[in-house]
């Protein structure tokens, strides 16, 4: 192994690995970071293509107000990011743009679904809200399990599909109920008592809305710079362009890392790459856990960037957007409304994401044009610059029956982030979790 031993190493280097590095740095521990790749941040990156940057993949930071992230950035940050607020969320339809509805009374003014889907879906959200707080077992059900007894029409069964989609990378069928209710903000995901019974029925009443999003100026790169900047440089070692190819375990405990290049000596491992990768790296993993670990599923998504020549009053608003009423349902963030300098002078940057159900990019591609064509007649005209990137968004779908490792391994000194092993939220704000789980359990192990 090599002469100089690491307090830790981080394999990974996307926005978990290195909110992790920030912390074990200020916390007096010299760090390495071993990346395969050239680039830092993951999918928590912004880059420049014509004079339009892009984010890679779209993002709404959520819990910002006091939130996980929020707790690490008053713990750890030197450099702070700014925020401008996401505004709200809505669906299209035809010439109507709605905010998705939170409430009994948002619902009832939702007429892009029919009255009669509206009446039968303000008895299922009820239904299901009531059922979540007086049997916990039934926020495992599906959402189809709640709404198939509902003579819902096609719409409605599709607008419902498509929230699935967007909150947990996977249908209806497969989505628990808790996601749904935690992404509207109805179950506080850090309490599950009955307690909460009637707030939740109350917020289903009066619901104040997504008042603690935001968006970072200068794109997601704002946060991965904050970071990086924050970090103490006199503790921090990056490797990257190498791969780690092997944990070096001896007795059930770590010892360090083999890459492409060296071997590297430690007694603290956070691997932040894929949890279903693990088994990769070591041999040392029982069948159960590694049989846990492959049943996790992942969810591919396309994203199609689009600069228009000019502002398009369609995307006059802070906020995103769902258009579902298609077979290839987008959300969409007119991202140069939260911030011009993302975009030339006078011109705006939006951003389409959808589920990547094609093999062949350019029937997905085709696909997605068709939807956006057909909810923006005026759109196609007015476009200068495309741009596509393919993502897995979260490293996690959050799906029925399936759950999510520990923070801490098997293997001792051993220790997993990122958004397969931590359910809460979605993007950073769950990757943030999992970076507070896992600072946890490194105190109670006296790591730290």
């Amino acid at each position: 192994m090599t002469k100089t031993k690491y307090d830790a190493i981080i394999i990974g280097a996307g926005i978990s690995g290195l909110l992790m590095a920030l912390a074990l740095c200020k916390e007096k521990k010299n760090v390495l970071i071993i990346e395969k790749n050239s680039h830092l941040g993951g999918n928590c990156r912004t880059y420049e293509i014509g004079g339009y940057h892009m984010d890679t993949g779209l993002h709404a930071i959520t819990e910002l107000s006091n939130g996980p992230l929020k707790i690490l950035m008053d713990r750890y940050f030197s450099v702070v990011p700014k925020f401008t607020p996401f505004g709200l969320y809505y669906a299209r339809w035809q010439n109507k743009l709605q905010e998705i509805p939170l409430t009994l009374t948002q619902l009832s003014f939702f007429d892009i679904l029919s009255k009669r889907d509206r009446i039968l879906l303000a008895g299922a959200m009820i239904d299901t809200v009531a059922n979540s707080s007086l049997n916990k077992n039934a926020l495992k059900k599906s959402v189809y399990d709640y709404i198939k007894n509902y003579s819902f029409s096609a719409k409605s069964l599709k607008f419902i599909d498509t929230i699935c989609y967007f909150l947990s990378g996977k249908s209806m069928e497969e989505t628990p109920v808790w996601r749904i209710l935690s992404g509207s903000d109805y179950v506080d995901e850090n309490d599950k008592s009955v307690k909460m019974h009637f707030k939740k029925i109350i917020k289903f009443v009066r619901h104040s809305g997504h008042s603690s999003h935001g968006y970072p100026l200068g794109g997601i790169q704002g946060i991965t710079a904050s970071v990086l900047n924050s970090m103490p440089k006199n503790r921090i070692t990056f490797k990257t362009n190498e791969k780690a190819i092997e944990l070096i375990i001896k007795n059930n405990k770590i010892k360090g890392v083999q890459t492409d290049k060296e071997i590297y000596s430690t007694n603290t491992v956070i691997y932040s790459g894929f949890v279903k990768n693990l088994p990769n790296l070591t041999n040392k993993l029982s069948k159960k856990y590694k049989s846990k670990l492959q049943k996790i599923k992942q969810t591919k998504s396309f994203t199609l960037w689009l600069g228009l020549k000019s502002k398009m009053p369609e995307f006059s608003y802070l906020g995103s957007e769902v258009y579902f009423d298609t077979p290839t349902p987008y959300w969409a963030i007119p991202v140069s409304n939260f911030d011009s300098n993302l975009a030339p002078k006078n011109k705006q940057l939006v951003g389409f994401t959808t589920i990547l159900k094609e093999d062949d990019s350019k029937k997905q591609l085709y696909k997605l044009k068709r939807a956006i064509f057909s909810a923006l007649p005026n759109i196609e005209k007015n476009i200068e610059f495309e741009h596509i990137q393919i993502t897995i968004p979260e490293k996690a779908a959050i799906t029925v029956g399936v759950k999510f490792p520990s923070p801490k391994s098997p293997i001792q000194g051993l220790y997993l982030v990122g958004t397969d092993t931590n359910m809460k939220s979605m993007g950073i704000t769950r990757a943030s979790y999992s970076v507070l789980d896992a600072l946890e359990f490194m105190k109670r192990d006296r790591v730290i």
